[in-house]
């Protein structure tokens, strides 16, 4: 296979993210803690520990189902190996978001669901970061129609 044709990196726990998430969940706690008392306090404090240690054990690649190398083809398909050494095939999603600061992926598992992945510049190497960001980029204005055009880029006639 060209490397044109797919991207492959291995995936670093990302800190930036982690600690993201420290302060989302801190947040929610510190939310639920002041607007309900008694027993729904506790249980709504309990599910954002477990969901905060959950988010934490995959994106520090504590996980078995952590992605910690992904791999994306040109034509669609994508695989990705967890913590376990298992490959996963799958396709990557049309819903996907690129900015300078993280990229979020929609990956579809061809046997079952959807898996997420949130990358930060810290989850991979500098350069490979910059290639994935202009491979979705230009991925996504090939899939909706072309490339640059009239109005694209702020390029006008």
């Amino acid at each position: 296979m060209s490397a044109t044709s797919a991207l492959q990196f291995d995936l670093k726990p990302s800190l930036k993210l982690a600690g993201l998430l420290v302060v989302a969940h801190v947040l929610a706690l510190g939310a639920a803690w002041v607007s309900l008392a008694g027993w729904p306090r506790v249980l709504v404090a309990l599910g954002v520990v477990l969901s905060g240690a959950g988010c934490l054990a995959e994106v520090l690649h504590r996980s078995s189902r952590a992605a910690v190398s992904l791999e994306l083809r040109e034509d669609g398909r994508s695989s990705w190996r967890d913590r376990n050494g298992r490959w996963h095939e799958g396709r990557l999603g049309s819903e996907h978001f690129v900015s300078t600061a993280f990229v979020v992926l929609r990956l579809d598992q061809t046997a079952r669901g959807r898996k997420w992945l949130v990358l930060m510049s810290d989850s991979v190497r500098p350069e490979d970061f910059r290639r994935l960001r202009v491979w979705l980029r230009w991925r996504r204005e090939l899939g909706s129609g072309g490339g640059p055009g009239p109005g694209r880029h702020g390029i006008t006639p």
